[in-house]
């Protein structure tokens, strides 16, 4: 299974430097199939293989020490940005001229600002490697993700290229195999990579503490246009949802998949994990083309040739004073903010009690992500449509409340909730999040938000449609309650009368009524309700 030299110059390694660095203690691994089939992945193994049970005394580093060489941190990233592909140490970031951009480091560190939040340092990846060499004696949590940027914030609008696809595997299913003792799922996963060609072979794998990143580098880098993110997004949420099958991992439903977006940056080789080792990388294959990656999916989730992809919707600055003056005026001369439309807060609190009752391992963090950004978007006061927003301080409220719930979740050691996530959580109540699309939330929540139904067409027409449906098919109006809809205050009070001792928390939550709708009537006496 050693990689040869052909093989290790197409995935850009310096042969020299891995010989430096690789662990060459090869065992082969079994080439034999196993015994039940991995044809579907709808299969979830469930309790069969979770953790309590008996697991391999082979982790997943010392399974990949055993079966591949492994490559120094510098090697790796050598590989994701190869020699000349980034600018320079000195040069203007994002500079027209070279048309070259930069990589960034995040490190997360153990201090805390004035309000309580995290320091966060970033680094800039220049072609000399030298940010990644500092990470390196660091004691804290770094992520870098395998995207040159344009400028120093590692945001959508800035990524520019995309050098590889990472995707990232946990919950692997470690009862050991019955002959060799390797653990089940990475057993599985070889095989279907291999003898199956169920799964696409990566370039590496890291060994992130006790799960596993696999990087798919392309041969050709593709360049990041707006219109083309979601071909991109479509193929990853494809391949992660093959690759968490039940003979890999050990979870219970395709909702505990953890899907990430193309941006996401994973714990860089040589920097710590949660158990307090390090990150490690491994040369398992060659460089991908989109064609290699395409021919695991359906046609439905193939991206297409990046050269098939233009710059849609976007015009340069001078055109947009010329086309729209007044927009130029406000935006880019007086610089002021966008207007923001005024959600009714019924869209948190309904998310807030669906979060009770769904979230998950897996997806907690990003249940609270969520939650966040819903709560930003519902903070513009209307008096209309939002005469009771909410504030920063209801919603940090309502994230410690919900703590003691999220941690009794864990069915993992290694993967408590902690006060970090709710603090990293809080960071989303932002207007950067405003724009959010839904089929984000729910592939990183795991809760679905099913789309309105309209056909494509405007809200307007589609009304009109199905009020004349409706009268072609009730002409006399049968379909109205005659007898109006119930008063919201006798129902509070009735549920009051019925339970005395009760909350406005357990009233909202059996009602199904919002908050501001509870308080409104909550102080009203029974028998004295004006109709």
């Amino acid at each position: 299974m050693r990689p040869g030299r052909q093989q290790q110059e197409k995935a850009g390694i310096n042969r020299e430097e891995i010989e430096k660095n690789c662990i060459y203690n090869i065992t082969p691994l079994r080439r034999e199939a196993p015994r039940r089939g991995c044809q579907s992945n709808e299969r979830f193994s469930g309790q069969d293989g979770a953790r309590g049970k008996a697991e391999s005394k082979v982790t997943v580093l010392e399974w990949l020490q055993d079966n591949f060489p492994e490559v120094s941190p510098r090697s790796f990233y050598r590989g994701i940005f190869p020699e000349g592909e980034l600018e320079k140490k000195g040069e203007h970031i994002g500079n027209p001229r070279t048309n070259k951009y930069t990589g960034i480091i995040v490190e997360i560190t153990g201090d805390r600002k004035p309000d309580g939040k995290r320091k966060i340092k970033r680094y800039t990846i220049t072609d000399d490697l030298e940010a990644v060499e500092t990470v390196l004696q660091s004691d804290n949590f770094c992520l870098c993700s395998p995207i040159s940027y344009a400028g120093k914030q590692r945001t959508a609008e800035n990524a520019r290229i995309a050098y590889a696809l990472a995707i990232d595997i946990d919950k692997i299913r470690m009862k050991p195999d019955a002959r060799t003792g390797e653990p089940e799922g990475l057993r599985d996963l070889y095989h279907q990579m291999t003898t199956a060609k169920y799964l696409p072979m990566p370039t590496y794998m890291v060994s992130s503490g006790t799960g596993l990143h696999l990087y798919y580098l392309f041969e050709t880098p593709l360049p990041l246009f707006p219109s083309y993110v979601e071909e991109l997004q479509s193929l990853k949420r494809e391949l992660t949802r093959k690759v968490w099958n039940g003979y890999v991992v050990s979870i219970d439903s395709s909702k505990d998949i953890q899907q990430e977006g193309i941006y996401q940056g994973f714990r860089m080789p040589g920097t710590v994990t949660k158990s307090g080792g390090r990150a490690k990388a491994f040369l398992t294959g060659e460089k991908v083309t989109l064609e290699y990656l395409n021919n695991f999916v359906e046609e439905t989730y193939r991206a297409k040739e990046a050269e098939e992809y233009k710059r849609r919707g976007r015009i340069r600055l001078a055109e947009a004073r010329e086309k729209y003056g007044d927009w130029y005026e406000r935006r880019i001369k007086h610089k002021e903010t966008r207007k923001a439309i005024p959600f009714s807060r019924a869209i948190y609190d309904n998310w807030l009690e669906r979060i009770r009752r769904e979230a998950t391992v897996g997806h907690r963090y990003y249940c609270l992500m969520t939650l966040a950004m819903y709560a930003r978007k519902c903070s513009y006061y209307d008096e209309k449509r939002n005469p009771e927003p909410v504030t920063r301080e209801e919603l940090e409220k309502d994230c410690l409340a919900l703590f003691e719930h999220m941690e009794s979740l864990t069915n993992d050691e290694s993967n408590h909730f902690s006060n970090d996530d709710i603090l990293a959580a809080l960071e989303s109540f932002d207007d950067k999040w405003l724009k959010y699309p839904r089929t984000a939330i729910e592939y990183r929540t795991g809760i679905a938000i099913p789309a309105q139904k309209r056909n494509h067409r405007k809200q307007q027409i589609h009304l009109q449609i199905m009020r004349a449906t409706q009268n072609i098919l009730y002409p006399d109006g049968e379909w109205r309650n005659r007898q109006g809809r119930r008063n919201k205050a006798e129902i509070v009070q009735e549920w009051r009368r019925m339970k005395p001792e009760g909350s406005k928390a357990d009233c909202i939550r059996e009602t199904g009524l919002t908050r501001p709708t509870v308080k409104k009537w909550w102080k009203q006496e029974p028998g004295n309700i004006d109709k």
